[in-house]
């Protein structure tokens, strides 16, 4: 399977506030996301952006995990993400 990396952006203000790696329709797909994402989409809805495609699972992670650095974790006070790990 051929995996893809994506970002959410909020429809607002274009700030990037999610991550992730995906196949099929995950980056579509609202189910499954934690209740940071879910308060972030209520207030401010959300685009998608494809940011890599034709990965290789271990490719996808890799990448996911480096954007997640760049962007950096809200939880954890050095960024703009929901993400949780």
């Amino acid at each position: 399977m051929k995996y893809y990396v994506y970002l959410h952006k909020k429809a607002s203000d274009d700030e990037v506030f999610y991550v992730g790696k995906g196949i099929a329709r995950r980056a579509w797909d609202k189910q499954g996301r934690n209740s940071f994402w879910h308060k972030v989409v209520a207030k401010h809805g959300y685009t998608v952006e494809i940011v890599a495609d034709e990965l290789s699972e271990d490719e996808a992670f890799a990448y996911e995990v480096d954007l997640i650095a760049r962007h950096g974790r809200r939880d954890i006070g050095a960024g703009t993400l929901v993400n949780m790990t």
